[in-house]
């Protein structure tokens, strides 16, 4: 028999697998630990995806890819004067590459069918992750920092459930103000989201939502129908939110103190040799106390290698490794991608989800070990969506054909 398989839902299908995979592997590690030989099966498909696409590359470097190429192959370049431990290369380089390859993938190839399919993975999965958190937290009584839901329960991964219920937060925000989701749709996600941080402790989460709120408010703040259901939005946001600090009043109620005082918060944790490197102080310790104010130091980093794991947050690891000038080859990508998406933002829902997540990166950086988990391949998948139209259009001219 003949069988047409086109190109671009392969693609697509094996990328959906992916975000199944990191959204569910943790959980069933948690309690089935044999099955860590399949680890990379994600990293295996990466392989498939680029051979997959290969042919789109022949068209030259488009400049959203030179971005995260340039760092890249900085991160690379670093190796040079790192401590050369390959077990930390390795695993570090190995997320910088998946994220440019599920960037350029999901780029090139995902479609708006696709996308529906992967946001519906992310509310099953939002589903079986608030019973998962909260029988962890209220049954099992685990400690909240190990209450991590469908990110299982052996080791810290508040990072990966915080950036989860941002993401599935910011797209329930644009879906229901742009009229795409229903009331009860937008409750359920953002609903859902507060009480499972609640029960796993991650008070950032909340701060970070009033944020991305706002930014959603000013690119839709300029029509009186769109006023009204804002100010619905709001109603609904505040309630859950109270729901939710009620919740965390039960769960932990030491730690509310750091919603009232920044300087608590800034030290609120204390990482680092010399246990200096709180959330928001770690570039001035590292100055300070790892590069000793050494200019050239500062600029480069240390490279590559073992030191990054002397810090918890995403910022304080880029920063160590690869200095101000690894940190702004990075940022400038980010930079360029927000503008470029935030001049389509007020026609499209995609580039403004996009937008979202691209200030959300950068705070979560300062926040959690946001982009060293793997978290990266939703995150980077995402990525991808405000060229969504482009790439339903290239797939029928290309006939994209196995």
């Amino acid at each position: 028999m003949n069988f047409k398989i086109y190109k671009t839902d392969l693609i697509n299908k094996i990328m959906i697998f992916q975000l199944a995979w990191i959204l569910f592997y943790g959980l069933v590690y948690s309690y089935y630990p044999s099955i860590a030989v399949f680890t990379y099966i994600p990293d295996i498909l990466n392989i498939i995806l680029i051979i997959c696409s290969f042919e789109r590359t022949k068209y030259g470097i488009k400049i959203r890819y030179l971005g995260i190429a340039l760092f890249v192959g900085y991160a690379f370049l670093s190796i040079l004067w790192g401590d050369m431990n390959m077990y930390f290369i390795v695993a570090s380089f190995r997320r910088y590459v998946t994220a440019m390859i599920i960037y350029f993938v999901s780029t090139e190839y995902i479609t708006e069918k696709y996308l529906n399919k992967g946001i519906n993975l992310f509310l099953f999965a939002l589903g079986i992750d608030v019973f998962a958190t909260g029988y962890q937290n209220l049954v099992l009584k685990l400690h909240p920092d190990f209450c991590n839901g469908i990110f299982g329960t052996y080791g810290y991964n508040n990072a990966m459930q915080g950036m989860f219920c941002s993401i599935i937060s910011a797209i329930a925000m644009v879906y229901y103000i742009d009229k795409k989701w229903s009331k009860f749709k937008m409750i359920y996600a953002l609903g859902t989201s507060c009480v499972i941080c609640a029960f796993s402790e991650i008070k950032a989460f909340y701060i970070l939502i009033i944020t991305l709120f706002v930014i959603v408010f000013l690119f839709r703040c300029n029509n009186s129908k769109l006023r009204k259901k804002i100010s619905s939005f709001i109603i609904i946001g505040v309630l859950l939110l109270y729901i939710a600090y009620k919740i965390l009043e039960m769960v932990f109620p030491e730690n509310l103190a750091t919603f009232f005082d920044l300087s608590h918060y800034m030290l609120y944790e204390k990482y680092g040799a010399h246990g200096g490197a709180g959330r928001l102080n770690s570039i001035q310790y590292i100055y300070n106390d790892v590069f000793k104010k050494n200019i050239f130091e500062t600029l480069i980093g240390q490279g590559l290698g073992s030191v990054e794991n002397e810090f918890v947050y995403t910022i304080g690891k880029l920063f160590v490794s690869f200095g101000v000038i690894g940190v702004m080859l990075l940022l400038g990508w980010v930079l360029y991608l927000f503008f470029k998406c935030m001049k389509k933002a007020k026609e499209s829902s995609e580039n403004l989800i996009e937008v979202v997540i691209l200030v959300m990166i950068v705070i979560s950086s300062f926040l959690w070990n946001s982009l060293f988990t793997q978290m990266t391949y939703i995150i980077f998948w995402l990525l991808g969506i405000n060229n969504i139209n482009l790439s339903v259009m290239q797939a029928k001219g290309n006939g994209d054909q196995l």
